[in-house]
């Protein structure tokens, strides 16, 4: 059996309890949780399968702990790929098309947490041409990638930093309003937007509309996290050089290197995709479904039928 590609540095222990220690929990705590969501997820009897307990445990820091929400937000884990299937039918990493994509786009989870427990994860394309973005194929190899941290890593939360150095005109006609808010809805109801920064980096004139865009949509707690840099090394105020790849004058390995190692990663976890393209989420979306038009789709209809002015 070959041996597991390490992507992340984790001390399971060292960060749970500083996960712990941030939402004023003990380990006390987090196996009662644990012990009431399995017991919720018995008597559900919708689930497609049991859930592993450090998916459970990451819903919970997630939620911060609320039991409502994190079932709630489980629910949504597994119906939201029938809900929005553009984001996750054919999305197996394996699959020819998302291997291309995983090759030409960098969505890397650097391997050193923040002093504050934050997990610094960059977006980077390497292909520059436009014609080759196929958007939903983007946004699915991140949550590919959230998927392997979701049974792999703990953390107290996210830092995101956007290269869009590589970007052109026609990368951003491709975000277009529903894509951004489809997403939004994703980052929101199932992975409860964890998001503590997002910084942006070698931002192009023309990147100004989608970046306001993408403010107008979130809360606006959220957009206040967004920090656009005219200057790439001023990142190092936010995130130490220790984390930092050396594309940015760090000491971690490049982009293209944690890239690799990525790539493997994914290839590691080929029987969890398996699993997840063949599990039949019917009878937990039939459960949550009261949800799917008041709390994600905010209005009564489909957002393919969106106008957007």
């Amino acid at each position: 059996m070959e041996d597991k590609v390490n992507v992340l540095q984790i001390n399971r222990k060292i960060q749970l309890n500083l996960a712990l220690k941030k939402y004023q929990k003990s380990e006390e705590d987090l196996d009662e949780c644990v012990s009431v969501m399995k017991n919720w997820i018995i008597t559900e009897k919708c689930f497609p399968e049991f859930p592993d307990e450090r998916v459970l445990i990451n819903f919970l820091l997630m939620n911060k702990f609320d039991i409502q929400n994190t079932k709630q937000k489980l629910q949504m884990y597994y119906s939201i790929r029938e809900i929005l299937p553009e984001f996750f039918k054919n999305k197996h990493p394996d699959s020819a098309h998302m291997r291309e994509v995983a090759e030409k786009m960098c969505y890397i989870p650097l391997p050193k947490l923040t002093d504050e427990g934050y997990r610094v994860a960059i977006v980077k394309f390497v292909d520059d041409n436009p014609r080759n973005f196929r958007v939903y194929d983007f946004f699915a190899h991140t949550y590919n990638v959230t998927e392997i941290r979701l049974h792999e890593d703990v953390t107290a939360g996210d830092i995101l930093v956007y290269d869009l150095g590589n970007l052109k005109v026609g990368h951003f006609f491709k975000l277009t309003p529903v894509v951004l808010k489809k997403t939004s809805v994703i980052l929101e109801k199932v992975y409860s937007n964890r998001v503590k920064q997002i910084h942006i980096l070698n931002s192009p004139k023309y990147a100004a509309t989608t970046i306001s865009l993408t403010k107008q949509i979130m809360k606006p707690k959220m957009a206040a996290r967004i920090h656009v840099h005219k200057r790439t090394k001023t990142i190092s105020e936010h995130i130490s050089l220790g984390i930092l790849p050396r594309d940015y004058g760090g000491e971690e390995k490049s982009l293209a290197e944690l890239n690799k190692l990525w790539l493997k990663k994914l290839a590691e976890y080929k029987g969890r995709f398996d699993a997840l393209d063949s599990m039949n989420v019917a009878d937990v979306r039939d459960n949550s479904e009261r949800l799917t038009n008041d709390e994600i789709l905010g209005f009564h209809g489909d957002f393919r039928k969106l106008d957007v002015d």
